[in-house]
Parts: C-alpha cells; sequence; structure tokens
C-alpha cells in the first residue's frame, strides 16, 4: 500500500510540474532565463530555478547548507525521528516559524512531497535509491556527504555548481579566522592536549575518526591519539579501536576527550553505569581530571554550523 500511495503522489507531483511548466512556457522568454541547466555529482542532468522560493533539505546537514548558502526555504523542513526540532547550534532566524516533519531513519517521501518543494538538496548520495524518487518531485542536487572524507569537498563543489561560491567564501573565511584566533590562544597559552572522539556502545569505549571533530582536531593542531588511526588532518587512515571494559587502561595517554550525547545533552558516556563502576575506567586521567565533554552528536556529520558549533566546543573546554 505504502509503495502504491507514494506512486501515486509522484505522478500527481510530475504533473504538477508540468502544469507549472507549462504555464511558464506561456509567459515567454523571461522565464526560461529563471531556470539553469547543471549536472549533479550522480550524473543526471537537472533543470532549478535560478532563485528557489522553496528550497527543502532532505537531511538535518543539507538544510544547514541551503541556509548558509543563501536559499529560500520551504515552509517546512524535515528532522530526525529523535529531534523535536531543529538542531540548537543552527542560525535561528531562518528558521522563524518553519514546520518540521519526520524525515530519518525511515525516508518520509509522501511529507517530501507534500511540501511541494522546487529544489531538494539530499546529501546521502551512498543510497542510490533516493535521487530517481526525488527528482519525481522536485529538480534534486544529490551528492554523497558521508564518505569518509571531509565534508568541506563536497560542500565547495556543490555551493560552486549552484553558483553560491560567495556565500561558501564568507562562512570558509569566518570559520578560519576563528580558527586561527583559538589556535593562537591555545599557543600562547602552551595548552597542547593529546584529544580523543571517544563512544560507549555495547559493552566497548571506542576511540575513532568520524566527521567535524577530528577535522576541528586537526584545524588546530592538536595532537589526535594515535588509537584513532587518523592523519594529521583529522580523516581517517584505518578502523576506530575498541576497548572492553577489562582493557580500558588502553585508554592512558589521552588528556581531553570529546563524546557525542542526545540533543538535550544528555547520555554522555561519563554517566554510564558500566563505566562508573569500573575501577580501571575512573583511574583513567581525563576521568579523574573531569576533562571529558559533552557535544551534540548531530555535529559530527558535517555542515557549516556544525563544523563551527564543535570549534566553540573545543575552544570553551580547553580555553574556558
Amino acid at each position: 500500500m505504502r509503495s502504491r500511495a507514494l506512486a501515486l503522489l509522484a505522478a500527481s507531483a510530475v504533473a504538477a510540474l508540468a502544469l507549472t511548466s507549462c504555464a511558464s512556457q506561456a509567459s515567454g522568454g523571461a522565464a526560461a532565463a529563471e531556470t539553469v541547466s547543471l549536472k549533479t555529482p550522480t550524473g543526471v542532468t537537472i533543470e532549478m530555478p535560478k532563485e528557489p522560493k522553496a528550497a527543502l533539505g532532505f537531511y538535518t546537514t543539507d538544510l544547514d547548507i541551503l541556509m548558509t548558502l543563501g536559499f529560500h526555504l520551504a515552509d517546512t523542513q524535515p528532522v530526525r525521528e529523535d529531534f523535536k526540532t531543529f538542531p540548537a547550534y543552527f542560525p535561528q532566524e531562518p528558521l522563524k516559524g518553519l514546520k518540521t516533519f519526520v524525515n530519518f531513519p525511515e525516508y518520509n517521501f509522501e511529507g517530501v512531497l507534500a511540501v511541494n518543494p522546487d529544489f531538494i538538496l539530499n546529501g546521502i548520495g551512498s543510497n542510490t535509491d533516493l535521487d530517481p524518487k526525488l527528482q519525481k518531485i522536485a529538480p534534486t542536487y544529490t551528492y554523497n556527504a558521508f564518505a569518509g572524507n571531509d565534508w568541506r569537498d563536497p560542500f565547495k563543489q556543490l555551493a560552486t555548481d549552484l553558483g553560491r561560491t560567495d556565500e561558501y567564501n564568507k562562512w570558509t573565511a569566518d570559520y578560519q579566522a576563528k580558527v586561527a584566533d583559538v589556535r593562537k590562544r591555545l599557543d600562547e597559552r602552551g595548552i597542547h592536549p593529546v584529544v580523543a572522539d571517544m563512544a560507549f556502545r555495547d559493552g566497548q569505549v571506542s576511540v575513532g575518526c568520524y566527521g567535524v571533530p577530528c577535522l576541528v582536531f586537526g584545524d588546530l593542531g592538536l595532537t589526535i591519539t594515535p588509537l584513532a588511526n587518523a592523519d594529521a588532518k583529522g580523516l581517517p587512515v584505518g578502523d576506530s579501536t575498541a576497548f572492553s571494559l577489562e582493557q580500558l587502561g588502553g585508554l592512558e595517554g589521552i588528556d581531553a576527550v570529546f563524546a557525542g550525547t542526545n540533543e538535550d545533552g544528555s547520555g554522555l558516556l561519563t554517566t554510564d553505569e558500566a563505566l562508573k563502576s569500573n575501577a580501571i575506567w575512573n583511574r583513567l586521567p581525563f576521568v579523574t581530571n573531569n576533562t571529558v565533554y559533552g557535544y551534540n552528536y548531530e555535529m559530527a556529520y558535517g555542515s557549516p554550523s556544525g563544523q563551527t558549533a564543535f570549534l566553540e566546543v573545543v575552544e570553551k573546554a580547553l580555553l574556558g
């Protein structure tokens, strides 16, 4: 039933788009000048409005990118199932008055269709089934934001493709200026800790480098623990390292830990009873020195506001 409903809804959307296209053609050459044609990273050529009036970000990070690049947003945007609203570290002014619908981890194509977007930005390019379905709803720029590389590379490419290099350059300049300021103050105070991004799942503590945290560590020139298997830029060169509760002594040598939390700040690994009751864990320097710092886990996935927000988390943790 769900697939049949989706097919009917998608067909309705195509028909609506066709009617819109006919109306645009009837208005003459001025309407044609308001669209642009471009090839997306998937190899699909789309024709989209030069200045979309109702852009939709298919995932949370896509919405942040749309805002950063100055797109006019549709009045309803998707959120994750475990979020009541948009992340608190997003710029709040563009979000005023926006409604939400859940679109992750289950994809809600009916919800997207109901929004009636005129452009969709979709960073979940690793799922090759999504783009054809979204193209039936609105012109869609699909790219892979979660390939394990620096998210800023596809961000730069899409900004170029979409004619938003000025906005991209502004964010980049602002971010780099902030990095330079924090790095200078760390150097002046001789603060050079060994840092780690850490998680506790299924009875194991893992240290690795995925996404924003290690990229910020690299930007600041901090020493990332070798356990993370990352290069100096914070990019992974191997798998994360996992420790059972009996092996936690292997975490010696880490000075400061950063760990993801829920949107409301709950879920920091130091509150887990299995770790709180572990004698080895309680002897680790970052536990005894109270240098475990939480961050909203959504920051890790890679977006302009998430990158800046995590930089501010590190700044506050290390500089006060």
